[in-house]
């Protein structure tokens, strides 16, 4: 009986329209041409965007809408894109500039750790274990809203973050809106990475170990709420440059902060053609393609001497022995910093060519104006470092191995990371293997020989003092 419904519902429909016509033509005389009946055009999606890699898109459903000459066309649209998940936006941006894009990113990883020594004394004398470690954990769960509102050059991101380190809490990592005036000049506001340093700047999906490098880990800056202005100069040319509550201060109350400001600032050049994301040859260059660049980081920290706890940056510096440097007695006895002013720079420079990649990144940190609540060692303390990331494509877009050697120098000692891992790329959003283009689904593999570890980071799965050897396996998918 339901199969039969709908037919006689139209059936039925067809006789009420066609009844008045039939009446209206019983008297006499030349009857006029008959009208056509109205047509009803099929509401189609639109075509696979040209923009968008083939067979990533995929419409699921349109939304109807008529516009002035009566006709229907789809004005919102329902489908997914790789990379950037699961979206609804409107089919004319133009008419309807909103968008709104749901994706997702987890890093499902295994660290071990042997040590070498079973105890490390830091600059303030105090003595501190080095533990083995043997863990599973999660890494960066996260969950990204984007899209634009409004005007479709005005954009919107909002990344959630959660993991195992934060005891499995769930924050907001970063939250930006960024209006687009034209390509040399987009505004950014909200909570985002303070523009400095390569790798730092370099999206976590797309690195070429586990994690990023220690000396990395050790001089760069962090998330900071602030306003940012970033385009793309004539000749090639790209900068980013940012004015924040500090170099990072994501994690601190605004109680917490002094009345400094940070400024931070990023150019670099793609002299030889578009450098693509990730630091090895994924696309397999037959001429080499080059990226070099340079940045630098200023912040004053002026601590309040009541407030009984650091307020500024140098809550998360640390000295090249591993030492923090608000600790009371890190650089005298008995005695806390205060104050202090950092200022930053490095230089980068990468390439690839015929599946090889390497990038390398100096770094150079000034610690000065050092003030304090009693007598200290030295007003100011410079360190130096610097990574070199070899790497290579065994299997075309399946299969890299990649080697580094970092390190990080200053007056209270050295370290060093000898690193060597490599990548199985296993996702593909094409119908071959000439059409892969997913450098975010893989496995990840490293073996690293850590000498004296100067920075605590739950990401890289470094802690300060480590010595030892380091095995981290890690499995990063994301949609």
């Amino acid at each position: 009986m339901n199969a039969l419904r709908w037919p006689l519902i139209v059936l039925i429909a067809s006789l009420a329209v066609a009844a008045p016509a039939q009446q209206a033509t019983t008297a006499p005389g030349p009857q006029p041409a008959e009208a056509a009946p109205p047509t009803l055009a099929p509401v189609l999606l639109p075509p696979v965007p040209q923009s968008e890699p083939t067979g990533a898109y995929r419409p699921l459903i349109g939304v109807a809408s008529t516009d002035a000459d009566g006709a229907q066309g789809p004005q919102y649209e329902v489908g997914a894109v790789f990379d950037k998940g699961i979206f609804i936006r409107g089919v004319d941006s133009d008419r309807d500039p909103y968008s709104l894009y749901i994706g997702a990113r987890l890093q499902l990883r295994y660290t071990g750790f042997a040590r070498d020594e079973e105890t490390w004394t830091d600059a303030a004398g105090v003595s501190r274990p080095v533990r083995n470690r043997n863990n599973f954990d999660s890494e960066r769960l996260r969950l990204n809203l984007q899209g634009t509102a409004i005007d479709k050059d005005l954009s919107y991101y909002l990344i959630f973050d959660g993991d195992s380190d934060g005891g499995s809490n769930v924050d907001q990592l970063a939250y930006i809106v960024t209006y687009r005036f034209d390509d040399a000049l987009q505004v950014r506001l909200g909570r985002w990475k303070v523009a400095s340093d390569r790798e730092w700047l370099l999206s976590s999906r797309f690195l070429s170990l586990v994690d990023r490098s220690m000396a990395t880990e050790f001089f760069r800056v962090g998330f900071s709420d602030g306003v940012w202005l970033l385009g793309e100069l004539e000749g090639g040319w790209f900068y980013e440059t940012s004015l924040t509550n500090g170099l990072r201060t994501s994690t601190r109350q605004p109680f917490n902060l002094d009345n400094n400001l940070g400024w931070a600032a990023t150019v670099y050049a793609d002299p030889l053609g578009p450098y693509g994301a990730g630091l090895g040859d994924y696309e397999w260059h037959e001429s080499p393609v080059v990226r070099y660049g340079a940045s630098l980081a200023y912040d004053r920290s002026t601590d309040r001497e009541d407030a009984g706890f650091p307020l500024g940056d140098n809550n998360f510096l640390r000295l090249s022995d591993g030492t923090r440097l608000a600790d009371v007695g890190a650089l005298g006895p008995g005695s806390r910093v205060l104050s202090d002013s950092v200022l930053e720079a490095a230089a980068d420079f990468a390439v690839k060519w015929c599946s090889w990649g390497v990038s390398t990144e100096v770094f150079l940190r000034s610690i000065h104006d050092i003030r304090a609540d009693g007598p200290i060692d030295r007003d100011q303390v410079t360190d130096y470092g610097y990574r070199l990331d070899v790497g290579k494509f065994f299997v075309p877009k399946r299969l890299d191995g990649w080697a580094r050697h970092s390190h990080v120098a200053g007056p209270l000692g050295n370290a060093n990371e000898f690193a060597l891992g490599f990548n199985y790329y296993f996702g593909d959003i094409g119908s071959g293997d000439n059409d892969l283009s997913d450098l975010v689904n893989k496995f990840s593999m490293d073996v690293t020989l850590v000498d004296g570890s100067p920075v605590t980071t739950t990401t890289a799965d470094l802690i300060a003092g480590d010595d030892g050897l380091l095995l981290r396996t890690q499995v990063q998918i994301g949609f």
